[in-house]
This record gives structure tokens, C-alpha cells and sequence, in this order.
């Protein structure tokens, strides 16, 4: 009975060492090999060009780009092609995209999708998916590899819709099953590590130990959430113990060749500033024709100049210098608008002067030197690719463009018949048991890793915590977890939540590395310390919460954590310049001075309120010393036109910057004061108020704002009935500066005198009391889960991870970008 394996391509190679030393008739390939494979036997010629898919992308762009409406405001976006070149190998695997889709978007993005394999077809490139199709109509007429029996799937997980019609259609009148290799009761270690440069340290030694002891290499394994990081790190570290491992294959766009290029043009299009000359000549990557130890010199004393004549005349006497202003002048003809082709013909010209022999000669390191022509000659494939596209490109939008191509080409390490120990990414891990593994960086952030959120369509890959851990620690008999304890910068980590899981598995190394037990732990993004929580739940009742700190639990609870509970001091950068929130207390104290001299008495008109709103702007700027943004002035003077006009129809500033300390939010343990200051309530004749709250940035979306993404609003509300019992509240909302524009909930009956239209959050009174009923439960449910030490890493939007300052610590949305 002849089995085929069907295995992940990082296992394909063990795999048929196991089949062929256990003697069974049986087979191993991956899913694309399969299809491969088979269009082989039955002569069907085809060609692969990724290089070509890539800027296919783009021409697809290009052709439909007069006729695009949903798209048109982001087409010209490099990021734009991004997102179809994912949306086109979701659509090509058989993935509903289309359904997460607006109806006009939909019928453009198959437009484009349409277009993109239409010019695959016009060159005679067939891409793997193409090429899963093309068998998937084969197999489905005859039965191929009629002497299999069983087919296994090792290890592959769920299968996308295209690959599981064809596993499908493959087994039938066949067994198929499905195997996910698994160790029942491994011993698992947690150790922790100072930072990670000791924790390759301390990985590469117990691998040493290991080899020393008559350990199998294939028996051994590296794991990290994402080994690139770590490469810097392995390479002098396994090279120095002399542990023999299979790099990943490097991306075209990170070799010297291809930081070369990129930054040739990148700095052909900056003018030439220092630090393009000094990536463009670094030793290592720089030209491939080195500067001596002076010439270096000669640049890092330069004062920072801009254009090429400005550093003639300061490096042009030096012999090597000359060398390299020869061969980047001519670069200003060359970057202009004009067809693809020409671009692909310059770029053939220009390896000409970029030997692989002037980085390093095969005679001084044959291996660096073969991965180099690897290199020139993947750049080359590039520039002939290009040569069959004759659609116009300026030089900022090729440079993007290059820039993909070289990203999504990578060169593949050289083959070797030594056996050698493995360094996967965690999520690679499943599909073989190793007898001991090494698992590096899990951390909170990293462990899992964060999939970004795709903006077309807001999908994300969500990693599924509890399982991949369990993935890691059953792929081996053996299993060692480290952690950093800070990242390479020196902020602090902790630990990934999940290591608390299987403590009773858990074996304790030798020291200096013991297990990792802090009352600090959150497992599961739950604090369970005893005593600590007894201190938190004392900390809040006695002293209440702000509504800034409510604020930041609603749109992170790990955020909350950090400067709540661990109290961490966020370190402000030094500058000369105001920053946002200098900007924003200015306007405050503007408006606040302002309405404090017309909160009785006769309105001012339109023209006297924007000169004086201009000359309080003006003496506040002038105090620290520099001038107001000339756009700010401009928003100011256009809101305070709107607010006097809104002033008008009845609703008047009565109080400015009202505190508040003893509002009561319920909670299972008892009354949490709740304590803020609200910017400003507005006043009405009939005995009712509205409430503001100063923006000079976005407001929330409305849902946010409603349900419990965004709690001041709600916070207001209920403070307001403290405040101000005489009275009722019609009304609370974020008065955007910028536009003028005012974000939140309105009684329908006092709309019109606010000047507010039904779309912007205007309820009817029943609605309007259920959503203060809303918010005081979203209030009392927020403060329960602080007092339960609830404080799991999900920040309500990407743009909380933005501008938080604790993003060294969880790192939810962090990648790596550039060079």
C-alpha cells in the first residue's frame, strides 16, 4: 500500500528521510510540488514569474485607472496594490472576498481581477494558484499516481478552499487522513533571559550541549514568533559555536545589491542629502567599490549638505569619492516620467558597474559571493521583466514599485546534504515531533504574532493564543520557552500569557534561569495575584478613577495596566518645537478665556469674536515664544464663527471647566468615585444644559461612543447629574475645533435650537433615557472588570496602539519596515 504524504514545505525534507529510512512504500511532497509535479507528466509547459505577477498588480491599476470611482482616492497609494496583490491570492484560492465588499467595490476589484489575469495570460505566466486549477481539472477527468493508495495530510492545518477542492478531488476512490503529529506529556521549561541577545546566548549553548552529547541534529529545533528579528543575533552566535542550522531564505530587497539600487534612487529622489551617502557607501552593503578609512572620514566631519554640487565640492578631491559621484550623476536624467521599459533598460545598464566580485571575490568567501550572483542575477530577471511593460511610471512610484518586486523575491540559501538544525517561526511548528526545541521570544505582542488588519476589507489573521501554544509545546519531548526580560532597546517584556498554561509540566532549569513565577503574571490577560488584586480593589475604592484612566481602560486594558497597576513613567523625548498636546491645552486656554468674558451680557458679533479669538491665539503662542500655525488660526477663527452663531439659539456657555470629585459609579465592591473636569456646559433658559468636551484631533466613531469604546461622554452624563441637579441634561458631545463639527448624543426636542441634524446623534426622549441608562451599566461594568484585574491586550483600534506609549512592552501592532 503506497501512501502519499502531503506535508508543509519546511518538513518536506524530513519527511522523506523518515519514509526512506522506515523502507514503506510510500511518497512526500507539498501541495504546490504535487501540482507541479503532475503538469509536468502530462507535458503541460507553462512559465512561473513572481517578478511578473508583481508589476501585473500595478499594470491592472494603471489600465482601469480612469474608469475607478470606489477606489479612486487611494489608488495612486503604493500601499493601494498591496492590499490587491493579498486580495488577488485570496480571490485566486478561492476565498468570498467579494462578499466582505460594498457593492461598487466589489465590481471594481473583479474588474481589476479580471485585468491582473489577463496580462498573466498575455505573457504565458501561470501562478501557483493557476497552477492548482489547471491539475484540479486533470485530476477531476482521470485519476493520476494510480499506485497511491493513502492519502495523508501531515501537519497542514485548515487548507484554503482551492487546496482542499484538490486534496478532495485527489482522494476520491481513496483514503484520506488527516495526521497532526502530537507529544502527549512534554516537559515543558520557561527561562528567562536578561535580553536577547543573551537568550541566543542561551539557546545556542544547550544546543552545543546537546550536539556534544550525541544528539541527532535533525532531532533539534529553533523556534521564534519571527526569526528575521532574531537573525542579527543567531548568525555570529551559531557561528562562533560552530552549530550547523539552515538559515531562511533572504528577501532580493535586503541583499547589498538590493539596498544599493533602492537606496540610489531613494536618494536621487531626496536631492542627495548626508544620510543618502551614507547608506549608499556603507561597508558591507554600500557600493560594492569601498572607500578608504579617510574618504569615510571625509563624509561623517561633512556639515549636512544637500546636492551633488554641494558634495563635489567638499568630497570631489578624493579619488574614491569622484568614483562615486561619477556613477550617481547621471541619475538625474534617469528619474523622470517615462515608460516601465526604460526604467528596466536603465536598471540592466546600471549592474554593469555592480560586479558581485567588487563586494567580495570567490577566492575570500565563496559562499557570500555565489549568494551575491544569486543576487545580481534575480535583479536582472527584474530589469527584463520590467522591459515588457510600456505604461508611463514617475520615479516615486517606481521606486515603490521596486521596492515590492525585491520584497516578494527571495533568494533561497544554498542546498546542502549535511543535516542541520532548523530555525522556524513558531507557527510553522506542528508537523514533526523533535526530541528537544527551542522556542525564543514569547512574549506578550510577539507570542502569538499580530496579523496587521487589511484596510480594504478590515480582515486580520487572528491568531488563536491557547492553540498555538499547545502546537509548540506538543511538537517536542523536550520543550524550552524563553523570554526576554527587555528588547533590544532596553524596554521592559513580559512574558507571554500563555506560559502559565502548563505549569504542572513545567521542569525547573538549572539556575541562573528559573522559572518565571512573578505575581505580575497575567495568564490569559487576567491578573490573579491575591494579594495584589486585594492592593488594586483597596487603591480604587479609597482613591477613585479618573475619567481619563476609565477612558484609557475603554480603549486598552494592558495600557491601563501599565500605568494604573504597574504605575510605568512614560518618558517624554526633548524638543524645541510644541507637541500636540502643547497645541491642544493652547486652545483650550483659549476658549476658555474667551467665553470667561461673554458668559453674560450682549454676544459679541461674528467679526469681533474671530479678532479677538485671533489675538488670545496670538499672546498665547507669543508667551512660549514662537507663532501660532497659520491652519490653526484659520480653524479657530471659522469655530468660534460657528459656536457664536450656535450661541444665538438660546444654548449658552454658563460654566467653564467644571470639576467634579464625588460622582458615585456602582460596583460589586461598593461606590467608585469618579472624578474629571468637564470643558464646558452650555446653558438653556428652559432649565436644561448641554455638555462639551474640546477635541483638536478626531473624535470616536459613533459606535464607540455608544457602546463603550470611548467612555467620556458617558462619564460626563452622569457626573452632570451630580453637578447639576436643578437641572437636565439634553444633551453631551466632543466639539471637534477643526471643523467646528460636534460628535455625540442630542435630545431630539432641543435639536433645533442646537442647530443639530437627526444623522449626527440625535435620540428621541425614550431613546435618549435608554442610553444613559446604557452608559451608567457600561460605566459600572468597566470599573467591575478593573476591580476583577481584567486586562487582556485589545486596544479598541489601531490607532490606540498609534500613540501609545507602551507599545515596547506589548507590541501588538510593531513590524519591522525598511532596510
Amino acid at each position: 500500500m503506497t501512501v502519499l504524504h502531503l506535508v508543509p514545505s519546511a518538513y518536506l525534507r524530513q519527511t522523506r528521510r523518515r519514509l526512506s529510512r522506515e523502507g514503506q512504500p510510500a511518497m512526500a511532497a507539498t501541495i504546490n510540488g504535487l501540482a507541479a509535479q503532475i503538469l509536468r507528466s502530462h507535458l503541460i509547459s507553462y512559465t512561473e514569474n513572481r517578478l511578473l505577477e508583481e508589476v501585473a498588480v500595478w499594470q491592472s491599476v494603471q489600465d482601469l485607472r480612469e474608469g475607478l470611482q470606489f477606489f479612486a482616492p487611494i489608488a495612486e497609494f503604493s500601499g493601494f496594490t498591496q492590499e490587491l496583490r493579498w486580495l488577488f491570492s485570496c480571490l485566486d484560492y478561492g476565498e468570498d472576498i467579494y462578499a466582505r465588499m460594498p457593492q461598487p467595490g466589489r465590481e471594481e476589484l473583479e474588474g481589476l481581477y479580471n485585468r491582473y489575469h489577463e496580462i498573466l495570460s498575455e505573457n504565458g505566466v501561470l501562478s501557483v494558484p493557476g497552477q492548482i486549477k489547471r491539475v484540479l481539472d486533470i485530476v477531476r477527468q482521470e485519476q493520476v499516481l494510480p499506485e497511491v493508495q493513502v492519502i495523508r495530510l501531515v501537519g497542514l492545518g485548515e487548507l484554503r478552499p482551492l487546496e482542499n477542492q484538490f486534496v478532495q478531488a485527489l482522494a476520491r476512490g481513496r483514503r484520506l487522513e488527516e495526521v497532526q503529529p502530537r507529544v502527549q506529556d512534554p516537559v515543558v521549561e520557561v527561562i528567562k533571559a536578561p535580553d536577547p541577545a543573551a537568550e541566543v546566548e542561551l539557546i545556542a549553548e544547550a544546543l552545543r550541549r546537546d550536539l556534544e552529547q550525541g544528539a541527532s541534529v535533525e532531532t533539534l529545533a529553533v523556534a521564534f514568533p519571527n526569526p528575521g528579528q532574531y537573525l542579527p543575533l543567531i548568525i555570529p552566535v551559531f557561528e562562533r559555536l560552530k552549530i550547523s542550522w539552515q538559515a531562511p531564505g533572504t528577501t532580493l530587497r535586503n541583499t547589498p545589491l538590493g539596498k544599493v539600487v533602492l537606496t540610489l534612487i531613494a536618494g536621487g529622489l531626496a536631492g542627495w542629502d548626508k544620510r543618502s551617502l551614507e547608506l549608499l557607501t556603507a561597508p558591507g552593503w554600500g557600493f560594492p567599490f569601498g572607500l578608504s578609512s579617510e574618504e569615510h572620514r571625509m563624509l561623517r566631519l561633512a556639515p549636512p549638505l544637500k546636492g551633488l554640487p554641494a558634495w563635489r565640492s567638499w568630497l570631489g578631491q578624493a579619488a574614491g569619492w569622484q568614483r562615486v559621484l561619477a556613477l550617481i550623476e547621471p541619475l538625474r536624467a534617469e528619474l523622470t516620467d517615462r515608460p516601465l521599459a526604460e526604467y528596466g533598460f536603465w536598471l540592466e545598464s546600471l549592474l554593469e558597474e555592480l560586479d558581485p566580485e567588487g563586494w567580495v571575490s570567490p577566492q575570500d568567501n565563496l559562499e557570500h559571493w555565489a549568494e551575491l550572483v544569486k543576487a545580481w542575477d534575480a535583479m536582472q530577471g527584474a530589469a527584463q521583466t520590467l522591459q515588457c511593460f510600456q505604461w508611463v511610471i514617475g520615479p516615486a512610484k517606481f521606486l515603490k514599485l521596486l521596492e515590492g518586486l525585491l520584497t516578494s523575491f527571495v533568494i533561497r540559501p544554498r542546498r546542502v546534504f549535511a543535516e542541520r538544525v532548523q530555525v522556524l517561526s513558531t507557527d510553522q511548528l506542528g508537523a514533526h515531533i523533535y526530541d528537544r526545541l527551542y522556542a525564543g521570544g514569547i512574549v506578550e505582542g510577539q507570542f502569538p504574532p499580530q496579523g496587521r488588519a487589511h484596510w480594504l476589507t478590515r480582515m486580520r489573521a487572528e491568531a488563536q493564543r491557547d492553540e498555538l501554544y499547545a502546537r509548540v509545546v506538543s511538537s517536542a519531548h523536550h520543550v524550552c520557552l524563553y523570554y526576554p526580560e527587555v528588547d533590544r532597546e532596553g524596554k521592559l517584556n513580559l512574558p507571554a500569557t500563555v506560559l502559565g498554561v502548563k505549569k504542572d509540566n513545567e521542569k525547573k532549569p538549572a539556575a541562573p534561569a528559573p522559572i518565571h513565577q512573578p505575581s505580575l503574571f497575567i495568564q490569559g490577560g487576567t491578573l490573579n495575584d491575591p494579594e495584589l488584586l486585594a492592593k488594586l480593589r483597596e487603591k480604587v475604592l479609597k482613591k477613585g478613577l479618573s475619567v481619563s484612566q476609565l477612558n484609557t481602560y475603554a480603549s486598552c486594558p494592558f495600557r491601563f495596566f501599565c500605568s494604573y497597576v504597574l504605575e510605568l513613567e512614560v518618558l517624554e523625548e526633548e524638543s524645541l518645537e510644541l507637541g500636540a498636546g502643547e497645541h491642544g491645552t493652547i486652545v483650550h486656554e483659549v476658549l476658555r478665556t474667551f467665553w470667561e468674558r461673554h458668559l453674560t451680557g450682549t454676544l459679541p458679533t461674528v467679526e469681533e469674536s474671530q479678532i479677538l479669538i485671533e489675538e488670545l491665539l496670538a499672546e498665547a503662542y507669543l508667551e512660549r515664544g514662537c507663532q501660532p500655525p497659520a491652519d490653526l488660526t484659520r480653524a479657530l477663527r471659522s469655530f468660534i464663527r460657528q459656536d457664536v452663531q450656535r450661541a444665538e439659539g438660546g444654548f449658552r456657555p454658563a460654566h467653564l471647566e467644571r470639576e467634579f470629585d464625588n460622582v458615585a459609579v456602582s460596583s460589586k465592591a461598593g461606590s467608585v468615585l469618579l472624578k474629571g473636569r468637564i470643558d464646558r456646559i452650555d446653558w438653556h433658559p428652559d432649565g436644561v444644559y448641554v455638555l462639551y468636551d474640546y477635541k483638536t484631533g478626531r473624535a470616536p466613531t459613533r459606535s464607540a461612543l455608544l457602546d463603550g469604546g470611548d467612555l467620556q461622554i458617558a462619564s460626563y452624563l452622569l457626573a452632570a447629574q451630580t453637578l447639576l441637579p436643578e437641572g437636565r441634561s439634553v444633551g453631551a458631545a466632543y466639539y471637534l475645533v477643526r471643523s467646528g463639527a460636534r460628535a455625540g448624543v442630542f435630545h431630539e426636542s432641543y435639536s433645533p435650537h442646537l442647530k443639530v441634524q437627526r444623522r449626527t446623534g440625535v435620540l428621541a426622549e425614550e431613546e435618549f433615557a435608554e442610553q444613559q441608562d446604557k452608559f451608567a451599566q457600561i460605566l459600572s461594568d468597566k470599573v467591575n472588570s478593573i476591580l476583577e484585574g481584567s486586562f487582556p491586550v485589545e486596544p479598541a483600534s489601531s490607532d490606540t496602539c498609534s500613540f501609545c506609549p507602551f507599545q515596547g512592552i506589548c507590541r501588538k501592532e510593531v513590524g519591522t519596515r525598511g532596510f
